[in-house]
């Protein structure tokens, strides 16, 4: 067999399999800080017993600001290790110690989080698959982050600044979500699986490295000149609530037991993509951030997830062998999940943006 070669002759674009490299590619991604050492805080929590973790994160409770902002900034360096990227705690190496300490971490902040900081909404149980898919197209429709106040805000008021955060933060939000749909495929079967590669397929572009939707906010980086302040952005002022959705979807994909909480998460996200990014194109137009290298993420999206949501609830309703309701169960209550841990980021995002005025601050 004949290996693939890589054109490198002066001035050709290299390529790979006939597939042309495109150009920004000198920026690392996603684009994070450097690891600079275990926060003092996470490494203090680290220390403690198992026990004592969990007496630590209770006495917390009676300040619900600070239990979940020491929830979320814990995980958010979990969330590192988990992908293994620049700011990862072991970033090209293992550490058998440090590792140990982090997923003990890992084990007692996921369960204070979802126990006790998460608020879900009582739902049905018991449904069987059709009974599930069924009620999962009602909810598309009536859950409270469809419509949320967030995105009327974003279309009509915030003010230029405010958009450009809210645009930052939607980059460090979805850059690794290729990788975040390639971790669902795991343990998944038949029609349900083959939804999930569906969706990936179009993340990363159906084959063309240009067409990677993470690429699309690499250009969006590169319009608005964000690369250098996103990354000191993330390293100093960047607040805990804008990380809610990230950590709670990565104990889904990450805790194989709730894998297909995991499948109901990603569904119900899904179907709300296009009524916020209409909202959000009418935003950005309106402030004149309307170039093509900032919406093309957000129209192409528009377009094809409604058809990602009819994969992904039909895939249920044709999956073989079928689910039985303890499964059903679960990909309800992942909807759920979602729908709670969003509506918390939205309602902080809501009043953190309407801070940003014309001319006021810009971290």
């Amino acid at each position: 067999m004949t290996s693939p070669t890589i054109n490198r002759s002066a001035g050709a674009p290299q390529t790979f399999l006939g597939n042309a490299v495109p150009p920004l590619q000198h920026h690392a991604w996603p684009p994070v800080p450097a690891y600079a050492g275990l926060p003092p805080d996470f490494e203090a929590f680290s220390r403690l017993g198992y026990a004592e973790q969990r007496r630590h994160l209770e006495s917390l409770r009676a300040d619900p600001a600070r239990h979940g902002e020491t929830l979320h900034r814990h995980l958010s360096l979990v969330s590192s290790y988990l992908f293994g990227y620049d700011d990862s705690p072991t970033f090209r190496t293992a550490d058998d110690e440090l590792e140990l300490a982090i997923l003990q971490a890992k084990t007692v902040l996921e369960r204070e989080l979802l126990d006790h900081w998460l608020d879900v909404a009582e739902h049905p149980t018991g449904l069987d698959q059709h009974e599930a898919v069924d009620y999962l197209h009602e909810l598309r429709d009536t859950n409270p982050c469809r419509d949320h106040p967030l995105f009327d805000y974003i279309e009509r008021d915030a003010s230029r600044q405010a958009i450009r955060m809210f645009l930052r933060n939607e980059v460090t939000r979805n850059e690794v979500v290729d990788d975040e749909v390639a971790m669902m495929l795991v343990g998944l079967q038949g029609q349900m699986k083959l939804a999930i590669s569906s969706n990936l397929w179009d993340e990363v572009g159906r084959g063309k490295l240009t067409n990677f939707h993470t690429y699309w906010l690499r250009r969006l980086l590169e319009h608005t000149a964000d690369w250098d302040d996103l990354v000191r952005y993330r390293n100093g002022v960047r607040p805990w609530f804008t990380q809610i959705t990230t950590n709670v979807f990565n104990i889904l994909l990450t805790r194989p037991g709730l894998r297909l909480m995991a499948y109901g998460w990603f569904l119900i996200n899904e179907s709300w993509v296009a009524p916020h990014f209409v909202k959000i194109l009418a935003g950005t137009r309106r402030v004149g951030l309307d170039a093509d290298d900032i919406t093309v993420y957000f129209t192409t999206h528009v377009s094809i997830d409604p058809r990602h949501t009819d994969e992904l609830t039909g895939a249920i309703a044709a999956q073989t062998p079928a689910l039985s309701r303890v499964e059903a169960d679960q990909v309800v209550q992942g909807a759920h999940l979602a729908i709670a841990a969003n509506r918390a980021q939205y309602d902080h995002m809501a009043r953190y943006l309407a801070t940003i005025t014309e001319g006021g601050r810009e971290e």
